[in-house]
């Protein structure tokens, strides 16, 4: 019999000293003496014997020993002067079915500490989130012996938090309340209460306790609920605050709040964050900032983008010319890019800054030309590619699409390569985006180009799972012209697939015919097999919550 812990004699050690002779003579020689075990232990054992009947002398000393094991580990007077946790809410779990329940544990234990994040790792973390987000789906909430575990992995592995919030249920937040690292990577992602903050929208006027002395996961959280709710109010509260006092990454999080519900009122605080010390709390102010037509640090980057482009016409060429901005000159507007990059000149950088930030059809009313005029002109000098590329991250960050489908158009036409087609694709409406990725795809299988394939890797992320038919059959037909591919250049793609294609058993078995007509020896056999069977296992969860 192994000794637990000696907790002192108040825990019972006479009575435990007792047990273990007994236990090591026999009970036929010495009989456990069980007028030593304490009180509590002693009516417990009576209990027991009231309940199961007379029993031999070795059950009885058994049944001691397991009683007293658990007083001595756990029977004890609350220390003075500490505060007793509040207990878990109990009664508001919504149980997953037993398969969900079970494929969820198979998918932690496939995550343990010592897995890697890529690899297998990196495809059960991203088939963890799809479980995830059908518990949601089906309102179930997580087993409460899976929390630690699930909260632990918040903290280790991208989007696990956002995917974990939603089915935490209230035990879950209790939980993850009592750790602040915890607290800290789930708390963003806590989905939107129906009542405000801290009271309803008439009392943000008052200051609430979680602003005011909260923790900074239930101050961010508290700012954006508030911000969703109420815009004005958490202006206010964010105009009150003493803004150099709060650390970078939660001035950073609250000038983020205000993209929801943006408008001109919020130009007075963006200018405050547009002064800050942290260039990344300032780029993120010009960003909304941009979006504000009518203020005056964007009517100033207007002016200075506009001034630095114009349209020449010599009788039938017309050309546009690019003046290259003085990044010394003080009447530029002050813009937060950072050092130009190598190659890239201080001129051609400040260019960049500014064209990003100015909206596309600005172009065409100071200009005078479509969109897919201006794409077509020649640009003297040659910083084409910088202006191009400029006018990509204005189209995205203005989410104008008919500059999207031009600058689409133009890079597929042999035009400048923005590098941007996927976020110009998402501008997109979702079935215009499928039918355009759908035709890069298609054109790129039977094409001979060498960058055929890296634009399909960088169209396809613009489309979230599932993918409808169409674009499942044609990266289907793409994955059949696999063999002459390399991996290594297509494996996001691969991944891609495997958690995007429609979790059917008829795309697992077209994938396999594929797969098992190549030799034994092609790494595309191995590839393709493991994409089927990701498919096949995505489907097994679905079936799972039904």
């Amino acid at each position: 019999m192994t000794t637990p812990p000696t907790t002192g004699p108040s825990a019972g050690g006479a009575g435990w000293d007792a047990l273990v002779g007994a236990a090591l003579l026999g009970t036929d020689r010495r009989p456990a003496d069980l007028s030593a075990l304490p009180a509590p232990v002693a009516a417990a054992l009576a209990d027991v014997r009231a309940a199961v009947g007379a029993r031999d002398a070795t059950t009885t000393l058994l049944d001691a020993a397991a009683l007293l094991t658990v007083h001595r580990r756990a029977g004890r007077t609350p220390l003075p002067g500490r505060t007793p946790l509040t207990p878990a809410p109990t009664g508001d779990d919504a149980p997953l079915p037993a398969a969900a329940a079970a494929r969820l544990g198979s998918l932690l234990a496939r995550l343990g500490p010592g897995t890697p994040g890529g690899g297998e790792g990196g495809r059960t973390d991203t088939l963890l989130r799809t479980w995830l987000s059908l518990a949601a789906d089906a309102g179930c909430t997580l087993p409460p012996p899976r929390l630690p575990a699930l909260l632990d992995l918040a903290l280790r592995r991208d989007g696990i938090a956002a995917a974990v919030a939603p089915v935490l249920g209230p035990r879950g937040w209790w939980l993850a309340g009592l750790r602040a690292d915890w607290a800290g990577a789930v708390e963003p992602h806590r989905p939107a209460a129906p009542s405000s903050p801290g009271g309803g929208p008439d009392d943000a006027q008052v200051p609430d306790p979680v602003w005011e002395h909260g923790s900074p996961a239930d101050r961010r959280a508290w700012v954006r609920r508030l911000r969703r709710q109420d815009p004005a109010a958490a202006r206010t509260a964010l105009l009150a605050t003493t803004w150099r006092s709060e650390r970078a990454e939660d001035r950073a999080a609250f000038v983020a709040a205000v993209a929801v519900g943006l408008s001109a009122q919020d130009e007075e605080l963006l200018e405050r964050a547009r002064a800050d010390r942290s260039q990344d709390v300032r780029r993120a102010a010009e960003q909304l900032l941009a979006r504000l037509p009518g203020a005056a640090w964007t009517q100033r980057v207007h002016r200075a983008a506009l001034a630095a482009v114009h349209l020449e016409r010599h009788r039938l060429r017309r050309t546009l010319v690019v003046t290259l901005p003085d990044p010394t000159d003080p009447a530029l507007p002050p813009v937060s890019a950072g050092a130009a990059p190598a190659g890239v000149g201080p001129g051609a950088w400040a260019l960049q800054q500014l064209v990003a930030l100015t909206p596309p059809g600005a172009w065409e009313q100071a200009l005078g030309e479509s969109p897919e005029r201006l794409l077509a002109l020649p640009v003297d000098g040659g910083p084409g590619q910088d202006l191009h590329t400029a006018w990509a991250r204005a189209t995205v960050l203005h989410r104008d699409g008919r500059w999207a489908r031009a600058l689409l158009d133009a890079g597929a036409d042999g035009g400048y390569a923005t590098g941007h087609d996927a976020e110009l694709l998402a501008v997109l409406p979702p079935a215009e985006r499928v039918a355009a990725v759908v035709a890069v795809v298609t054109a790129a299988a039977r094409s001979r180009r060498d960058d055929a394939d890296d634009r399909v890797v960088a169209v396809v992320a613009a489309c979230p799972g599932p993918w409808p038919q169409p674009l499942a059959d044609a990266v289907l037909g793409w994955l059949t012209a696999a063999p002459r591919r390399s991996r290594w250049v297509t494996h996001d793609l691969l991944e891609r697939a495997a958690h995007r294609l429609p979790a059917t058993p008829a795309t697992a078995d077209a994938l396999r015919v594929v797969a098992d007509a190549l030799p034994d020896d092609t790494p595309w056999r191995s590839a393709l097999t493991d994409v089927a069977d990701t498919v096949a296992e995505r489907h097994q969860m679905l079936e799972e919550f039904r």
